[in-house]
């Protein structure tokens, strides 16, 4: 037992360490040689970073933070609704609703995070214009309505190709023999899916999921500067137009980090899962 643990962890922390370092390095060649004094958005951003003054390892730990509020958030809200509405998409009788349902799963997916940050502002300015009213605020930091926003831009993507992946497992779990055979000795449905269809496809679930958390890291810079939210992405912003590089360097690792340990912990899930699966279509 104590072998395999090693054997399934081992890679993971060695992937870990690599990645810091190999970040780190990068990041730091590509700020110390390249000039970026010519650049507009260094031009708008220098002498504005609001970690300025604060001790390396503190900014770093306030900027992260605020930035797990929508990692974590955003991860959570598309393993739920994509789950679900995978669920949905697979129990409905009507070929219209499964059609409409892939149809939007397909748009979510196709566009990027950034075009829904844009839109969902549009449409939040123009219910003001037409209303004068405010639905939400489109710019700022703050744990309450101001989450709002970056949390649906970032979650979008995700929830669609969690859907996708998690629907798409469904249908090819659910044409196999052993399922077949549970429903012909008349095993009722929702114990098909409980004890045959869920614990197989648990692995591309988990598959869906990390993706989602990739999705979610790859956009958080982007969206974070459309929505002025001070967390990591948009103090990485700041600290190169600052020339900031130990800021901008620990960062990126931070971040790398993250990414390296969300892998680690998926697959150390996945490892379970072929057991757990062959036992439940036993």
């Amino acid at each position: 037992m104590r072998q395999t643990f090693l054997r399934t962890i081992g890679p993971g922390v060695l992937t870990l360490l690599l990645t810091a370092v190999g970040v780190a390095i990068l990041t730091r060649l590509v700020l110390e040689r390249v000039s970026l004094d010519g650049l507009v958005l260094n031009l708008l951003l220098r002498n504005r970073d609001p970690y300025l003054g604060m001790a390396l390892p503190i900014a770093v730990a306030v900027a992260i933070g605020r930035s797990l509020v929508l990692i974590v958030g955003a991860t959570t809200i598309a393993t739920v609704f994509g789950l679900m509405f995978a669920i949905i998409h697979f129990t409905a009788r009507y070929r219209i609703v499964r059609g409409a349902a892939w149809a939007l799963g397909t748009v979510g997916v196709s566009l990027p995070s950034f075009f829904w940050a844009m839109l969902l502002q549009l449409l939040v300015i123009s219910w003001y214009l037409a209303t004068r009213r405010g639905l939400l605020p489109t710019t700022g930091y703050g744990l309450d309505e101001h989450v709002v926003l970056p949390l649906l831009a970032l979650s979008l993507r995700p929830t669609a190709y969690v859907f996708r992946t998690a629907a798409t497992a469904l249908e090819e779990i659910a044409a196999r023999d052993y399922v077949r055979t549970a429903r012909a000795k008349g095993l009722v449905e929702s114990l098909v899916l409980v004890r045959h269809i869920f614990p197989n496809a648990r692995p591309t679930f988990l598959a869906g999921i990390g993706y989602a958390s990739r999705s979610v890291l790859s956009s958080l810079a982007i969206v974070e500067y459309l929505f002025t939210w001070n967390g990591a992405g948009f103090a990485f912003i700041y600290a190169v137009a600052n020339r900031n590089v130990d800021f901008a360097v620990a960062l990126v690792v931070a971040l790398a980090s993250i990414f390296a340990l969300i892998s680690v912990a998926l697959a150390l899930l996945s490892r379970t899962a072929p057991e757990e699966a062959v036992a439940a279509a036993a």
